[in-house]
């Protein structure tokens, strides 16, 4: 999974495979169904259902949750893969050999001012 989307072009390729899928009749299809089922779960929240208890509506308001976010989930990925911070950081806490040079010169030319 770390390297999915660890560099900018891999982003980008993503981020048009998904564009692509909000206009694929199949998706646009999924999303008409997401809509009616959201719907009715909106309804069940609002009129209730006899016999229900708190729990019966946390669920309902779990599934209702989950509905939107499946419906948006291209759209939720291309912003997040068109924001630069959507890179893996590096989380290795050690510093590469290159990291290293370049700190050494920064403190050679600060040692000689």
């Amino acid at each position: 999974m770390d390297t999915l989307f660890d560099t900018e072009e891999k982003c980008k390729a993503a981020s048009a495979s998904f564009r692509s899928l909000l206009k694929h009749p199949g998706w646009v299809l999924f999303q008409h169904i997401f809509d009616a089922n959201i719907e009715v779960l909106k309804e069940q929240l609002e009129k209730g259902i006899d016999g229900e208890t708190k729990s019966d509506v946390d669920r309902i308001r779990d599934k209702l949750k989950i509905m939107r976010d499946m419906r948006n989930t291209p759209e939720t990925i291309i912003q997040k893969l068109e924001d630069k911070s959507v890179l893996v950081p590096n989380a290795d806490p050690y510093q590469t050999v290159e990291e290293l040079r370049e700190e050494k010169k920064k403190q050679v030319v600060d040692k000689t001012v």
